[in-house]
């Protein structure tokens, strides 16, 4: 029966060849360009066909491509891209003698957390090292014949070292009693999984103002969100003085309350502003 390869393996290997067309043969050599393994790849490989229960039959969920990054295409940045933003077609990369997983794993009496690079120590000491190209393998099930776009080179968004060193974005001005605000999933989003924090302050002039703060995983599930010093998501706030709060992994949705600092006193009127920033 012929043999398929998963359409995602084949949408990046057209993502990396219009984004680095220096890369595409006879630029490189055809077979770094590999979906089915050689006779050095044994049954179990992800190059070699398998059938899917529920999925298909006879479908190779590996590919191969070259590293050149003399030619615009650097395997080893856009596995990394693919590791970082997590997704969910990924399930490990394999670059510069390190793999990464999207699942834990212990090895050599080390534990290492889903989606970190770790060594890569098959048991042939003739191993390939995987230097002069990367490989990615996808999982075994429909999302790896998703071909939307991979979050790297050629993609609608790609990591660059600006990105890694964080960025800001707002301010926004919290002027209503109540203002609710949405954003990309915390260390959840495909596009941009890193950290986030919320950053809150105002020129409140002699008076101390409160804000009630909750959160939402875009469920409908709100929890509060609280520092060492808060009760119940409550922060009492001093003016120039900034709420700095990592938010929580999975955050979608914010609620901010103006809250009476004490019985019988109105909110704060004044304006207020927040910013989100990432790392």
């Amino acid at each position: 029966m012929a043999w398929r390869a998963a359409k995602s393996i084949l949408a990046l290997f057209e993502q990396l060849q219009l984004a680095a067309p220096r890369a595409v043969p006879p630029g490189t050599d055809p077979k770094s360009w590999g979906t089915v393994g050689n006779d050095l790849h044994d049954e179990k490989s992800d190059h070699t066909p398998h059938d899917f229960p529920g999925w298909g039959d006879n479908i190779v969920t590996a590919g191969d491509f070259p590293n050149v990054p003399g030619l615009g295409l650097d395997a080893r940045k856009v596995l990394d891209d693919i590791r970082r933003a997590r997704d969910p077609r990924a399930k490990y990369g394999i670059s510069n003698d390190e793999i990464f997983s999207n699942h834990d794993a212990d090895q050599d009496g080390k534990h290492y957390p889903a989606w970190t690079w770790r060594p890569y120590l098959p048991h042939d000491p003739d191993r390939d090292q995987h230097r002069e190209h990367g490989h990615l393998s996808v999982v075994g099930d429909p999302r790896a014949d998703g071909t939307q776009a991979w979050p790297t080179l050629g993609g609608p968004r790609a990591f660059d070292e600006e990105e890694e060193m964080g960025a800001s974005f707002g301010p926004i001005q919290l002027e209503a009693t109540q203002t609710s605000l949405t954003i990309p999933p915390v260390q959840a989003g495909l596009a941009d999984p890193r950290k986030v924090w919320l950053n809150v302050g105002a020129d409140s002039g002699n008076d101390a103002y409160a804000l009630r703060i909750w959160g939402s995983n875009g469920e409908g599930n709100w929890f509060p969100v609280d520092t060492g010093g808060s009760r119940d998501g409550i922060h009492t706030l001093k003016s120039g003085v900034v709420l700095s709060i990592e938010l929580a992994k999975g955050l979608r949705v914010l609620s901010v309350t103006r809250m009476p600092i004490e019985a019988g006193r109105p909110p704060y009127a004044g304006s207020i502003s927040a910013c989100f920033e990432r790392a």
